[in-house]
């Protein structure tokens, strides 16, 4: 049985004044204390990890993630497949001990994590990405339905009721937790608008039946208002990137309680960017300037924001670097400790863990990282590998390089 302490100061994301001098303690898989040091006896068989200068968090968790995008993995799924787990290590040398998924690979590697035989971040996995042809997905138009659908790793095109019943139960049939679908059109996809309002009623709402009949709920890819109303209308529980939120949307969503995912380093990198695509420049530059707006108002309105990267381990959005999205979250306007919570506690919330990760406290599950400096300070602390000096997973230290 693991049995070991962190000494150091301590962001655990439920109080926003750090302990400075605390302690935290691990038994097994679990935290069995966490306070201030002075005062507290340690067993004499306990190892005791000292921080230095840097700060104790808990394990980052990424809402958005594409594994199946992973940069030269190559045309075939099998490449792709057996290069999304080799790049799943780099998440968890970032300080990621746990991510949302949304690829055709994501209930393999949960599974494959969760036996122990992959080292990466613990995933919830959400299939396939669903959208109606011509819709977000729909990227090789040319090709006929059938067989886009058996050879693309990131979407799944379903039209009509039946069509999006059935692309629904494929995802859990292959180990899916909860469902994405593309409510809007997107940046990336020359097929679509940003404006486009994707699926009907009908098929939004039988997606959202079959998910809570499988005790789950459907989150959307959002980037105008009309589709995010319509998709809050009909019982979607979590909006990922929210940009174009408005006062009608706001309204729905504090009623729902429904989070918002944040993604905004890829929506200003791709507004920026010479080498992509003009269209997809011109697309960039309209969702940016609405997006952090929309996140603000969200923020002030109290909804729970969550953390999200839409990261591919491409050159211009690398794993090693997946904590680049906080960089963007405090530039955007929130502070160090929001962005914080941001990506641990409200996190928890949106993988439906949070009784058992996303915050330093006793008897939860030990997934916690230290980093070379204060992030109060100094948010680029969290923006890279190269600072996370110590990743604990389920009590277990999986990076030390103190």
């Amino acid at each position: 049985m693991n049995a070991f302490a962190i000494q150091g100061r301590i962001i655990d994301a439920v109080s926003d004044i750090p302990i400075e001098n605390g302690l935290i303690v691990i038994r097994g898989s679990d935290i069995v204390y966490t306070g201030p040091s002075a005062g507290y006896e340690l067993p004499d068989e306990f190892e005791v990890i000292n921080a230095g200068s840097g700060t104790i968090l808990p394990g980052l968790i990424d809402c958005h993630a594409h594994l199946s995008g992973s940069e030269g993995s190559g045309p075939d799924s099998r490449d792709r497949l057996l290069t999304a787990a080799y790049h799943m290590g780099l998440l968890l040398d970032a300080g990621f001990t746990t991510i949302r998924d949304m690829s055709g690979f994501s209930g393999a590697l949960k599974r494959a994590v969760a036996r122990g035989h992959l080292r990466g971040p613990n995933v919830m996995a959400a299939g396939k990405v669903l959208s109606p042809s011509a819709g977000h997905v729909d990227l090789v138009p040319h090709l006929p339905v059938e067989l886009s659908n058996r050879f693309d790793d990131l979407g799944c095109l379903a039209d009509g009721v039946d069509g999006c019943l059935k692309a629904v139960r494929e995802q859990f049939r292959n180990g899916a937790e909860c469902i994405k679908i593309c409510a809007t059109g997107g940046v990336s996809s020359a097929i679509d608008g940003l404006d486009d309002v994707q699926f009907s009623d009908e098929e939004i709402a039988v997606m959202v039946q079959e998910a809570m009949r499988h005790g789950t709920y459907v989150c959307a890819h959002c980037s105008n208002a009309a589709g995010t109303y319509q998709a809050l209308k009909n019982g979607v529980l979590c909006i990922e990137h929210g940009i174009d939120l408005d006062d009608r949307c706001l309204e729905l969503m504090i009623k729902k309680h429904v989070p918002v995912v944040t993604t905004l380093y890829v929506s200003n990198l791709v507004a920026t960017l010479p080498d992509f695509p003009a269209f997809m420049r011109e697309k960039g530059r309209k969702a940016a300037q609405s997006h952090q707006k929309s996140l603000l108002r969200a923020r002030d309105a109290g909804l729970c924001i969550a953390y999200g990267t839409d990261f591919s381990n491409s050159p211009n959005t690398p794993y090693l670097a997946n904590g680049l999205e906080f960089r963007a979250i405090v530039n955007a306007g929130f502070t160090p400790m929001e962005a914080i919570k941001i990506g641990t506690i409200n996190s928890a919330h949106v993988v439906k863990r949070a009784e058992r990760i996303g915050s330093l406290e006793c008897g939860k599950q030990a997934d916690i990282i230290v980093v070379d400096g204060n992030p109060l300070q100094d948010i680029e602390t969290l923006t890279h590998a190269d600072h996370v000096k110590l990743v604990v997973q389920n009590g277990k230290i999986v990076k030390h390089t103190f």
